[in-house]
């Protein structure tokens, strides 16, 4: 289980590490970038109270839920992005396509649906969890709603 959670807190800091590289990128979008790249790493931090909290017994992770193969192609398409956001001149809405692509990602995976509390304070927590995820998916899509163009 520590494995799985290890993987889940790195594909976290890594997608952090993509949005700060699109922060310095994009300098009128700093803000934006700045502030989900602090998101992720605070997602990254809720998963380990998550780890802790199954550690307690009080919550547990359906393996047979969770599809930890999207997690592993996910983490080679952000590192093949992070090459890409150093090297390349991107549009802003390409790296919003992409965040968008990442974070779909991580819905088809049904990371936070994975976890089932047994106590009232870990099921209140998951729930938490799962509405900042979806309160900074619903900031990128937003944002690229905003930003796309139709050719």
């Amino acid at each position: 289980m520590n494995e799985i959670m290890e993987i889940l807190i790195n594909h976290e800091e890594a997608i952090s590490r993509l949005y700060e590289a699109y922060a310095q990128k994009f300098p009128d979008h700093k803000e934006f970038w700045s502030t989900l790249s602090w998101e992720e790493k605070d997602h990254a931090e809720q998963i380990r109270k998550l780890s802790q909290i199954i550690e307690k017994h009080h919550a547990r992770f359906d393996l047979d839920r969770f599809k930890l193969n999207v997690i592993k192609i996910s983490m080679d398409y952000i590192t093949k992005e992070l090459v890409r956001a150093e090297k390349e001149d991107i549009p802003l809405r390409t790296a919003l396509s992409v965040a968008l692509n990442i974070e779909d990602a991580i819905v088809d995976g049904e990371v936070f649906e994975s976890f089932k509390g047994y106590t009232a304070e870990a099921k209140r927590y998951i729930r938490e969890c799962a509405a900042n995820f979806a309160e900074h998916y619903r900031a990128i899509k937003d944002m690229w709603s905003t930003h796309r163009k139709f050719f």
